[in-house]
């Protein structure tokens, strides 16, 4: 990359069913204890409230795109800690 920059990935993270606010909380917590890793929450995009459901939509996940294998395995163990989940594109893990 010129000027220095790190290239990273950015993926939309997730999980169906929802999770609520404060397990996403602790789940950003978790992925940002990783070196070089990023979770920034995004609040859902429904209308209509629901006691059921999530006040977040999911989370945009940031890291470099040379990140170590070791980290990539934790990221991963990270959230399927938390559920089954998704995410736009898929993350660019190779494990």
């Amino acid at each position: 990359m010129l000027n220095g920059e790190l290239a990273v990935n950015r993926s939309k993270v997730t999980y169906n069913p929802d999770i609520a606010l404060a397990m996403y909380r602790e789940l950003a917590s978790h992925l940002e204890q990783v070196e070089d890793v990023n979770a920034e929450l995004f609040w859902q995009e429904s209308t209509e409230f629901s006691y059921l459901g999530s006040q977040i939509g999911g989370m945009w996940l940031t890291y470099p795109q040379s990140i170590p294998e070791k980290s990539q395995v934790l990221i991963k163990k990270i959230l399927n800690h938390y559920g089954v989940w998704i995410s736009e594109p898929d993350l660019f893990i190779n494990v």
